[in-house]
C-alpha cells in the first residue's frame, strides 16, 4: 500500500488504498508532493531535525559527521527548498547544515518517488535524499532497512549513488547498490531528477529517466528483505563523515536545492541501455520499459549511427560509428505522448602504445610482490585471440581476502590520462572463474600503505570475466578515484586484484597487459580467426591415406593472405586463397594438426586439433630407440667399420613389440640397407658394414602384422607402404664403443624415460621446443622427465658429453 499520514479528503484516501498491482495497469497518479512554492517549510509534511546526533545516542549521526543541524539552514524561496552547509561553530561542532524528515506525516509503502535536485559543489559535503523505516518492525538499523534514493559526495561531482542497507546489527550490517556517472559535466551544474520505484520484492533507481540499478529480495538472500513496511523521507547535507571526506572550508557556504518531491502510485516509462560505447560498437540494445503500447515507438540515433533492427518497437539495436549523441524514443505511453533520451558517448578509437607485461618481451613493469603465486609458463591454449608462446599464470591465494599482485612501473608518467580516458588498460585473460568475476587495476603513489586506505590510491579500474576457459580481450573502465588528492604524476605502483574481497583460489592466465591511447599509439592489427573444417577434432583416420586438410579464415582488419597447415609442427602445405585446403598423407599415431592464418598486415591467428592415424590391420603406433652401436673392434677408431646396430621397437606405452618385421635404411655412413625382425623383447640386431664417418641417420619401417615391407629412401626419409608405421630417429655421434642410450615412450604421454647407461655424470641433457625455448636441462644422469604440463608438439632431445652429441626428436 501507499500510505500518507496527514489529513486528506476521503476521495484521495480511497485512491491511495489502491494496490500497486492495480496501479501498474493504468496511468500512475500523483498521490503526494511538495512543490516548495511558499516562503517557509510546510510543517504539515516535514519535521526539522536539530543537533549533532548526541541527543539521539548517535553522536556524529552514526557516521562521524562534523556538522550540527540547525533550523535556520533550511529555507524555502523562489520555488525551491534550500539546505545550506556553513563554516559556523555551534557548541562542539565547527559546521552547521540542515536536515528534515517526513516521519509520521508522510509514510509510504511502495510507489514511485521523484525529486528534482541541484547538488552543491564543496569538497567534504555529503547530500542525500533517502528513506528510513518508520516503525522499525524488524529491529534497529539496519534490520528494518534503509533506502538511499540519492547520495552524493561533492568531491566526486560527476558521481551519484543508489543503495539499500539491511542485514544484522552493526558490525554485521549489509549494503549493496550501484553508481551513476555523468559522462559530461557535473551534477551541481544543473537540476537532475532522481527517482526510485518500489514495489513488492523489487526496487529500481533512475536518474533523468534512465534506469541504472535494480535490486530484488533474491539479491539480499539469505538476509531478510525488510522493504515491505512504511518508510519516510529524509533530506540532509552532511559535512565530512565516513563518506564525505575532508572538508574544504574555502568552498563554503554551499547549498543543495530541491525543486519538487513527488510520489506516484505506479511506474512511469524509462529508457535503458549503455551510455558509453566503443568506437564503431555494433548491436547496442536500447529499451523503453513500462509502456502499454510498445509497438509504436519512433527512434532516432546520432548522425553516423544506424538502426540495425527494432524501429517501431520498444527495443532497438543500434550500430554506432564515431559520433556521440542522443538515442531518443518518442512514443505514447497510454497516458500522453512523451520523449525519452540517453546521451550516448562513443569512445574514440584506441590504439596500442606499449605493453606493461606480455612475457615474451622485456617488461615495462617490475615485479614487486604477491600474496598469490605467479609463474611464467607456455601458453596452455593458443588461439586467434592469444597465440603467444609465453603467458603468466596467477593462482589466487584463498587465504587472502584482498589478494594482491604488485608491480612497480615508471611507464605511467601521469595517471590522470587513464582516469580521464586519454589512455586505457587492456589485458588478455584465460580462466575458469565464473563470467562476471571482477578484476581490478589500482594505481598508487608511494605514500599508500596497507593501513591508510584510501590515501595514495589515485584510481581504480574494473573489467569482468566475459568467457570461461577461453582467451578473451578485456578493456578496463574507471571505477573510482578513492584519494582525489593523489597526484597522477606520483603514481609508481600498479596492483592487480583478481576477484578481490573473496577467498577463492581460481587460476588466471593473463598476457598482453597493454596501454592504449585514444586515437594515437601504434595501430593494432587484430589477428585473423581460423578454424578447421576438416578433419574434426578427435577424428581417427587411416594412416597412409590422403585427406584434405581445410579451414575457414577471416579478418576484420584486411584480407587473409594465406593459411599454412602443420602436422606435429612440420609444415605440410600453404593455400593462399579461400577455401583454404591442402592434401596430406595421414601419419600413424597421435598427430597434432594446426592451421595458421596470416593477414595482409602480418597478424597471425591459429587453430589446433588432435587426430589419430590408425594403421591397417590394427597395428599399434610404435617408436624406436637405438639400444647400442658396437664398432667392429674394441679399438676401432674413426673411419673403421661398424659391427652391429641394435634397435628396440616399443609401442606408444613403452612396451616392446615382439616379432615385428623391420626394414631400415642407414644414410650418411652405410650404403646398404638393414633388415631383420624383433625378438620377444622387441629387440633386433641389424648387421652392418661399410666405412663409419662419425654420423648416422637411421630410418626404420615396422609392421607388426603383415611382415615384409617395401620402402623407398629419399632425402633421408623412408616411406613405409602396406599400411605400416614409419619411424625416424636421427642422431649424430662420435664413435664410442658399447654405447647404450634408451629413451621411451615416443610419442610421450606424461613422462619421458631416459637411460644413459654408459655416459658419465658430466653428461648434459636438454629438451628444446620448436621455438628454441629450453624446456628442461640437467647435468648428470636422469631417469624421467615430467612433460605432463607441456603443450603437445615436437621437441628436440639433446645429449652431449664432451665431443659426443646425440639428437632425438620427441613427440608429445
Amino acid at each position: 500500500m501507499i500510505k500518507i499520514n496527514n489529513f486528506l479528503k476521503v476521495a484521495t484516501l480511497c485512491l491511495l488504498l489502491a494496490s500497486w498491482s492495480s496501479a501498474q495497469a493504468q496511468c500512475p497518479n500523483l498521490v503526494w508532493s511538495d512543490e516548495f512554492n511558499g516562503t517557509s517549510l510546510d510543517l504539515t509534511k516535514w519535521n526539522y531535525q536539530i543537533g549533532d546526533g548526541c541527543a539521539e545516542g548517535i553522536c556524529g549521526w552514526g557516521n562521524s559527521e562534523l556538522q550540527s543541524y540547525q533550523q535556520a539552514n533550511v529555507t524555502v524561496s523562489n520555488g525551491t527548498l534550500k539546505i545550506q552547509a556553513q563554516k559556523q561553530r555551534v557548541k562542539g561542532s565547527q559546521y552547521t547544515s540542515g536536515r528534515i524528515n517526513s516521519k509520521g506525516k508522510a509514510d509510504f509503502t511502495y510507489g514511485r518517488f521523484e525529486a528534482m535536485v541541484k547538488l552543491p559543489y564543496g569538497d567534504g559535503l555529503w547530500p542525500a535524499f533517502w528513506m528510513l523505516s518508520t516503525n522499525e518492525p524488524y529491529g534497529g538499523w539496519p534490520q528494518s532497512g534503509e533506502i538511499d534514493i540519492m547520495e552524493f559526495t561533492a568531491s566526486r561531482p560527476d558521481l551519484a549513488y543508489g543503495t539499500i542497507h539491511y542485514g544484522d546489527l552493526y558490525p554485521n550490517n549489509q549494503y549493496q547498490g550501484n553508481e551513476y556517472y555523468l559522462l559530461e559535466g557535473n551534477f551541481p551544474d544543473q537540476f537532475h531528477e532522481f527517482a526510485l520505484e518500489w514495489e513488492p520484492n523489487e526496487i529500481r533507481w533512475y536518474i533523468d529517466g534512465i534506469l541504472y540499478s535494480t535490486k530484488t529480495s533474491a539479491d539480499v538472500a539469505p538476509y531478510n528483505w525488510p522493504f515491505d513496511q512504511d518508510f519516510h523521507f529524509l533530506i540532509n547535507v552532511a559535512v565530512g563523515g565516513n563518506l564525505g571526506g575532508t572538508v574544504n572550508d574555502q568552498m563554503l557556504p554551499a547549498t543543495m536545492e530541491i525543486d519538487y518531491i513527488r510520489v506516484y502510485d505506479g511506474s512511469r516509462p524509462a529508457i535503458t541501455g549503455d551510455r558509453l560505447v566503443d568506437y564503431q560498437a555494433q548491436s547496442q540494445v536500447y529499451t523503453i520499459a513500462n509502456v502499454s503500447n510498445g509497438t509504436n515507438v519512433t527512434w532516432s540515433v546520432p548522425a553516423d549511427a544506424t538502426i540495425a533492427s527494432g524501429q517501431g518497437s520498444d527495443q532497438v539495436a543500434v550500430n554506432f560509428g564515431a559520433t556521440s549523441g542522443y538515442v531518443t524514443a518518442t512514443f505514447n505511453s497510454g497516458c500522453a505522448t512523451q520523449t525519452l533520451s540517453i546521451d550516448v558517448t562513443v569512445d574514440p578509437p584506441y590504439n596500442k602504445s606499449f605493453s606493461f607485461e606480455n612475457f615474451d618481451e622485456a617488461a615495462n613493469v617490475t615485479f614487486s610482490s604477491t600474496t598469490g603465486t605467479l609463474t611464467e609458463i607456455s601458453n596452455p591454449s593458443p588461439s586467434a585471440v592469444n597465440s603467444s608462446a609465453l603467458v603468466g599464470k596467477y593462482v589466487r591465494n584463498s587465504g587472502e581476502l584482498y589478494d594482491l599482485l604488485v608491480y612497480n612501473t615508471s611507464s605511467i608518467t601521469n595517471a590522470d590520462t587513464y582516469a580521464n580516458k586519454d589512455n586505457k588498460f587492456y589485458i588478455d585473460l584465460l580462466t575458469a572463474a565464473p563470467v562476471g568475476t571482477e578484476i581490478f587495476i589500482q594505481l598508487e603513489t608511494s605514500n599508500a600503505t596497507a593501513q591508510n586506505y584510501p590515501t595514495g590510491r589515485h584510481s581504480r579500474y574494473i573489467a569482468t570475466v566475459e568467457q570461461t576457459n577461453a582467451w578473451h580481450r578485456l578493456q578496463f573502465s574507471l571505477l573510482d578515484q578513492p584519494d582525489p588528492s593523489a597526484s597522477g604524476t606520483a603514481v609508481g605502483t600498479m596492483i592487480i586484484l583478481f576477484n578481490s574481497n573473496s577467498n577463492t583460489s581460481d587460476t588466471y592466465h593473463f598476457d598482453n597487459l597493454d596501454s592504449y591511447a585514444a586515437g594515437g599509439g601504434v595501430p593494432v592489427n587484430q589477428a585473423p580467426t581460423v578454424a578447421f573444417t576438416n578433419p574434426s577434432n578427435g577424428a581417427t583416420l587411416t594412416a597412409g591415406n590422403s585427406v584434405s586438410l581445410s579451414a575457414n579464415a577471416s579478418d576484420t582488419d584486411g584480407s587473409v593472405a594465406q593459411v599454412e597447415f602443420f602436422a606435429n609442427g612440420q609444415s605440410v602445405g600453404v593455400d593462399a586463397s579461400a577455401p583454404y585446403s591442402v592434401n596430406w598423407t595421414v601419419a600413424a599415431g597421435a598427430v597434432t594438426l594446426s592451421a595458421v592464418a596470416t593477414d595482409n598486415q602480418g597478424a597471425t591467428g591459429s587453430s589446433q586439433i588432435n587426430i589419430t592415424g590408425q594403421t591397417q590391420g590394427g597395428g599399434d603406433p610404435v617408436s624406436m630407440h637405438v639400444s647400442s652401436i658396437v664398432v667392429g673392434s674394441a679399438s676401432a677408431a674413426r673411419g673403421q667399420k661398424y659391427g652391429t646396430v641394435t634397435v628396440t621397437i616399443v609401442n606408444d606405452q613403452g612396451a616392446p613389440v615382439a616379432n615385428a618385421a623391420v626394414s631400415a635404411s642407414v644414410n650418411g655412413t652405410f650404403s646398404e640397407s638393414l633388415s631383420g625382425s624383433t625378438n620377444s623383447s622387441g629387440v633386433v640386431v641389424l648387421q652392418t658394414s661399410g666405412s663409419a664417418k662419425g654420423a648416422l641417420t637411421i630410418n626404420v619401417c615396422v609392421d607388426a602384422v603383415s611382415g615384409t615391407l617395401a620402402y623407398a629412401p629419399a632425402d633421408n626419409v623412408v616411406t613405409c607402404l602396406n599400411g605400416s608405421a614409419r619411424i625416424a630417429n636421427e642422431f649424430n655421434t662420435e664413435l664410442i664403443a658399447d654405447l647404450s642410450i634408451k629413451t621411451y615412450p615416443n610419442p610421450v604421454v606424461n613422462y619421458l624415460t631416459v637411460e644413459l647407461n654408459n655416459l658419465s655424470s658430466a653428461v648434459i641433457l636438454e629438451v628444446i621446443d620448436i621455438s628454441g625455448k629450453v624446456m628442461f636441462k640437467s647435468i648428470g644422469q636422469v631417469e624421467k622427465i615430467d612433460m605432463t604440463s607441456w603443450p603437445k608438439g615436437i621437441y628436440l632431445l639433446k645429449i652431449e658429453e664432451g665431443e659426443f652429441k646425440v639428437r632425438h626428436k620427441v613427440i608429445k
